[in-house]
C-alpha cells in the first residue's frame, strides 16, 4: 500500500490528508466526489494488480453524503452499487447528513 499515489485525494480532517482506512482485507476510501473516488478505485485496482491481487467488484459499494451528487460510479466498465451503511470493522457506518 505504500506504492499509492493518492497525494492531495481525500479530505483535510485536522489538518492531515485522509484518503483511506484499512483493516485486514477491507478499504474504505475517502473523497469528496464520485470521480475521485473513481480515480482513487483505479490507482488499488492497477497496485492490487501489481501483486497479483483483483478487486472483488461485486462486493465493492459506496456511501455519499448529501453534498456529493448522485452521480454513477463505475470501476472498468463495471457499476459499483450505492449503500446506506455498512460495517466496518465490527461497527455499523451510517450516513446522517
Amino acid at each position: 500500500m505504500h506504492e499509492l499515489e493518492l497525494g492531495e485525494m481525500g479530505v483535510k480532517v485536522d489538518g492531515r490528508q485522509l484518503h483511506h482506512l484499512r483493516f485486514s482485507d477491507d478499504i474504505v476510501l475517502i473523497t469528496p466526489s464520485i470521480s475521485q473516488a473513481e480515480r482513487m478505485l483505479a490507482v488499488i485496482d492497477r497496485v492490487c494488480g501489481n501483486v497479483g491481487l483483483q478487486l472483488n467488484l461485486t462486493k465493492t459499494m459506496f456511501m455519499r453524503n448529501g453534498q456529493v451528487s448522485d452521480a454513477p460510479f463505475s470501476l472498468n466498465g463495471t457499476n459499483i452499487f450505492e449503500c446506506s451503511r455498512y460495517v466496518y470493522p465490527g461497527r455499523e457506518v451510517i450516513m446522517t447528513n
